[in-house]
């Protein structure tokens, strides 16, 4: 087998990018690494290989047992072959996986387990070869039969839905306000309370839909919180099949390889007990882990429609067959056209017959209220709405083109009133900023802005309502009041208290209403990325190649080999130039000189270490 000695050669010689690839995969204690002595020492660890195998599955534990007498890799093929009934390329690509993860040392087409992951297979009965290769996989008792399937799509077609729904409800309620997540990670909870009743789902599911959103780029952490990413305002407009397709996109791609290891196996069989079941079998050393990854993972699937009362529905099927494209085609047989009319009724309701077009939804929810979410969704026109979509460039006679075009039934009176009336009401406020050195007589000299109102009774509801307060309005005139503040945050104060308020320019004209300008967030702090300085250290040669250099390689090797009580292959330089070598176990270093047993004569030899040119495992 390969010893501690072998690993660090091997750790110095990859470059960072896949050394630090590799190494996130395994349990390393990055502040005692500082050369790649350390980190061989750190990755042989009792705890740090006992994880690694956790996350093996068979055939790769059974590799390790296998090249525990060192083999070239077409020997390992066929002893494999002889054993246990898998196919060449299964074989190569868990060869690929305990390369990856340090377990063994390959040297050309040579492959040997390393000293300490062969003690730790020791320690487990249930990982001899004998009980590796003997066991058999668990008899799949429950099989999906196409009415089951047929059922589990039926049933599930409400879910495909409301998933879409619940993502689409905590971005909005993102957009309004950040979601402050504890310093221990997870939500606060005020603040699942808050998006489980935007989304209308049990606070419990709150994480799962957020991290549905998360992976699909919708929603994105800030100084703030989570908040709403560039990426969300284009799938709010897609297709609920595309918005659909976008989430499972994003949740397929990054399911752990473990899980998918599992599923080529087995999607189309229920995804209860005989998948826990498999998986246990899959992973023999797995332990909790695999119990909690596949809980997660079928609650997850639950939510996304992929699966109803563990069966996997036909959408989900063809998710890991043929991809993401052709799940959205089952999906889009599944659910409903998106309806593009809707029933006004006399309360000033908006009733929707299906899932309504997302850019009529987008529009709507302007001027109304959501008061149920769902195939059948219903809103409420306020005054509230009219007002803030007349402040962004509606008038009357839009509204009434906007509503009697998507209205089964027309315009009710009382609907068409309340536009009339709101219109007649709107710019009753008009806000306009005070230019530098220009404020009128009588406003006070740090006024930035200016709000008018058409009499005396309208500016009296404005100072006697608190929550203007902060805006410190000062009584100029009858119908004048000033703020500290600039014209925008007024504008939007009044806005969001749903007085009918417009912006104008010095003249009086009305303009376009500003954007809402979000509250700057302080710049991020670079947090350090341990792994990222091991390996950074770990690559650090000042005056790499000088002699200085090598001669600190060749000690700690030499240290490495006299821990281990090794026997290396030590080149020494001769007083004529030439070299020579011997097989030595060295014993102990000191005073400049290396002492150990020469292999060969069965004697001590002393060596000046000043004359050790190089020193190799010997194989």
């Amino acid at each position: 087998m390969a010893s501690a000695l072998d690993l660090a050669g091997v750790l110095r010689a990859i470059d960072d990018d896949d050394l630090l690839r590799r190494l996130a995969r395994r349990q390393v204690r990055a502040s005692s690494v500082h050369d790649a002595f350390d980190l061989a020492d750190v990755l042989l660890e009792p705890a740090s290989v006992r994880d690694a195998l956790a996350h093996l599955d068979r055939v790769a534990l059974i590799v390790l047992q296998v090249v525990r007498a060192p083999g070239d890799v077409d020997a390992v093929h066929e002893r494999i072959d002889a054993a246990f009934e898998v196919d060449r390329e299964t074989v190569a690509a868990a060869l690929d996986r305990v390369d990856e993860a340090f377990l063994v040392v390959r040297r050309g087409d040579s492959v040997s387990t390393l000293d300490a992951v062969g003690e730790r297979l020791d320690d487990d009965p249930a990982l001899t070869l004998e009980v590796l290769t003997s066991e058999r996989p668990p008899v799949v008792l429950e099989t999906v039969l196409d009415q089951a399937r047929d059922d589990a799509d039926a049933r599930s077609a409400e879910r495909l839905y409301a998933v879409v729904i619940e993502v689409a409800e905590i971005l909005r309620a993102l957009e309004q306000s950040p979601a402050r997540e504890l310093a221990k990670g997870g939500l606060a909870l005020p603040e699942s309370r808050r998006l489980a009743e935007a989304a209308r789902i049990d606070v419990d599911d709150v994480a799962t839909v957020l991290a549905i959103a998360v992976r699909a780029g919708l929603a994105a952490p800030s100084p703030d919180g989570w908040v709403v990413a560039a990426d969300a305002t284009d799938w709010l407009r897609a297709s609920w099949p595309d918005r659909w397709q976008t989430l499972t996109r994003a949740w397929l791609a990054s399911l752990p390889t473990e899980i998918l290891a599992v599923l080529e196996q087995r999607v189309d069989t229920s995804w209860g007990l005989p998948l826990r079941e498999f998986s246990d079998w899959s992973y023999p050393a797995g332990g909790s882990w695999i119990t909690e990854r596949i809980a997660a993972f079928s609650r997850s699937a639950e939510v996304l429609g992929l699966t109803s009362d563990d069966t996997p529905t036909s959408a989900a099927v063809a998710l890991f067959r043929d991809g993401p494209a052709a799940a959205r085609t089952r999906v889009a047989a599944l659910l409903p056209d998106a309806v593009e009319q809707v029933y006004l009724q006399h309360d000033l309701s908006v009733v929707s017959p299906g899932p309504l077009s997302p850019a009529i939804d987008a529009r709507l929810r302007v001027i109304a209220v959501v008061e149920s979410a769902g195939l059948a969704a219903t809103y409420r026109i306020t005054e509230g709405g009219l007002q803030r979509a007349l402040s962004e460039g509606e008038s009357a006679d839009s509204l009434r083109e906007f509503l009697g075009g998507i209205s089964s039934t027309g315009i009710p009176q009382p609907l068409d009133y309340l536009i009339q009336q709101s219109a007649e009401r709107h710019g009753r406020y008009r806000v306009r900023a005070i230019a530098p050195g220009g404020a009128p007589a009588g406003v006070p000299g740090d006024a930035l802005s200016l709000v008018v109102a058409d009499d005396r009774a309208s500016l009296d509801t404005l100072e006697v309502d608190q929550s203007l307060s902060p805006l410190a309005l000062t009584r100029v005139d009858a119908t004048t009041v000033a703020s500290r503040f600039e014209r925008d945050t007024v504008f939007w104060s009044l806005s969001d208290e749903r007085y009918p308020v417009v912006v104008v320019d010095e003249g009086g004209a009305e303009v376009a209403p500003p954007s809402r300008r979000r509250p700057r967030r302080p710049a991020p702090i670079e947090t350090r990325d341990p792994l990222r300085e091991l390996v950074q250290r770990l690559h650090t040669d000042p005056g790499s190649g000088d002699e200085s250099t090598d001669r600190a390689w060749i000690a700690r090797q030499l240290d490495a080999a006299v821990k281990g009580r090794l026997t290396v292959t030590v080149t020494v330089a001769m007083p004529d130039g030439s070299t020579t070598t011997l097989d030595m176990e060295p014993t102990g270093i000191g005073g400049g000189r290396v002492r150990g047993r020469d292999k060969k004569s069965d004697v001590e030899r002393t060596l000046p270490l000043k004359n050790v040119v190089a020193v190799a495992s010997r194989d």
